[in-house]
């Protein structure tokens, strides 16, 4: 369903031009505290035509395909404000009863029922209700919009790793603000764009929180609703967030104890709060996590989904397979180490299966080389220290390879899976090139 009328023509040139001269103003003004600002507008420039570029696939290859629904379903919310306020706020609060259903009629438009049944999939179209609004109920202005404050979570991650490692501020650029999958799969009207900006956005308070302690008040609202983002869409995500930042917290508070002798005696009373901690969190929040709350549901769960992305009549034959899943500790770690390559480095040349997928082949060609030469340049044991004299480098990896093995035992398609790693790609390959240089600077010295 193709939603391009002769406003999105009209519109689309204006609201680019306006976001971008926006962002010109306040990087200019920026700027003078910070130069990393330099990189603000690039980013940001490249976001807004990937979003376009997004917006022209899905209208023209895929006949609006899931965007097209997310974003007809928010305007008929949308619509169904002037109707009956007390109802579309009820719906955009998530009251997706069928009471409520029955308002929408030919003057608001009915949105997907397929959407509206489901309270994670609906929740997409709730999030972009209120820049339907601000896009004048377009829809490739709506997704500049979507795309601009989900570049704003990005762009936080990125101040965060540039402020720890400023020396590499052009090498980060790349991991995290240009990687053309992570641009396009996270620039439309899609679960995917909410998510990367959440928890790219989740990692800078966390940060700000429990490492440097600033804003504490601030920052605090804003993790929990931007968590509470992520455990409304994909669950699964919040679950990889979890166990990087416990990690994460071990890592800062050992490494502030200088003393080898002293670090040894507090690792295991450091590793019992941390981690009885991070249990209790856990077990509060199981409820929010739904399937993912607790570990069998959460393999049951990968393997429905598993299953039903193999279907070939609904996702097409452009599909791998990993073999059955076993339920046993054991057996899921004979699968982690090609279910973590195949979420990261695949598909590969030989197995481009659609043209949407075209896009990771060669980028995953490309970052596949990178990292054989980053792992031969790299000493074991240099490589073994840089990891863990660097929190935010454990961080990134316990976090990527977690939800790496998520997605590449979970999703049995490619063409779902280059959209489901995407949270992942910043973080993976912003600590890949950062321990390439961190061990290049131990060799010069």
């Amino acid at each position: 369903m193709r939603d391009l009328s002769i406003w999105n023509l009209v519109l689309t040139p204006i609201y680019f031009l306006v976001i971008m001269v926006i962002a010109k103003l306040y990087a200019n003004r920026m700027i003078k505290k910070d130069q990393v600002y330099e990189y603000f507008t690039r980013g940001l420039l490249v976001k807004l035509i990937g979003s376009f570029v997004f917006c022209m696939v899905y209208s023209f290859y895929y006949d609006g395909g899931d965007t097209g629904g997310y974003f007809h379903s928010a305007r008929c919310v949308a619509n169904l404000f002037s109707k009956d306020f007390s109802v579309a706020f009820s719906i955009l609060t998530n009251h997706l009863t069928m009471e409520n259903h029955h308002y929408f009629d030919f003057t608001t438009g009915m949105p997907h029922w397929y959407m509206y049944k489901d309270e994670t999939t609906f929740a997409t179209a709730r999030f972009t209700i209120p820049f339907t609004f601000l896009g004048a109920k377009t829809f490739i202005p709506t997704s500049l919009l979507v795309a601009t404050v989900s570049y704003m979570g990005i762009w936080k991650l990125f101040k965060l790793f540039t402020g720890l490692y400023p020396k590499y501020t052009k090498l980060l650029s790349y991991s995290i603000l240009f990687i053309p999958s992570f641009v396009f799969w996270g620039s439309g009207i899609m679960k995917d764009t909410f998510i990367v900006g959440a928890t790219c956005w989740a990692t800078y308070n966390f940060h700000k929180i429990f490492i440097q302690r600033d804003q504490l008040l601030w920052n605090s609202i804003m993790f929990f609703a931007n968590f509470w983002v992520i455990i409304t869409l994909k669950p699964y995500v919040a679950s990889a967030l979890l166990v990087g930042m416990l990690f994460w917290i071990n890592s800062a508070y050992l490494n502030k104890i200088k003393n080898q002798l002293l670090r040894y005696i507090t690792l295991p009373f450091i590793l019992i709060l941390v981690f009885g901690t991070g249990i209790y969190v856990f077990q509060n929040i199981s409820s929010l996590l739904g399937d993912y709350g607790d570990f069998e549901s959460a393999i049951e769960k990968a393997q429905v989904t598993q299953q039903d992305l193999l279907r070939e009549e609904q996702y097409g034959s452009n599909s791998y397979n990993l073999g059955e899943i076993d339920q046993s500790i054991f057996g899921l770690l004979k699968k982690a180490p090609m279910a973590i390559f195949t979420a990261i480095y695949r598909p590969s040349v030989i197995e481009v299966g659609s043209v949407s997928v075209l896009i990771s082949v060669i980028e995953n060609t490309f970052l596949l080389l990178v990292s054989i030469y980053i792992l031969l340049k790299t000493k074991l044991k240099r490589l073994s220290s840089i990891i863990r004299s660097n929190p935010l480098i454990i961080y990134s990896l316990t976090f990527s390879l977690v939800l790496a093995f998520g997605v590449g035992i979970a999703s049995a398609n490619f063409g779902a899976m280059v959209r489901y790693k995407i949270p992942l790609i910043p973080f993976f390959f912003s600590a890949l090139f950062l321990i390439y240089k961190l061990s290049r600077e131990e060799v010069s010295q």
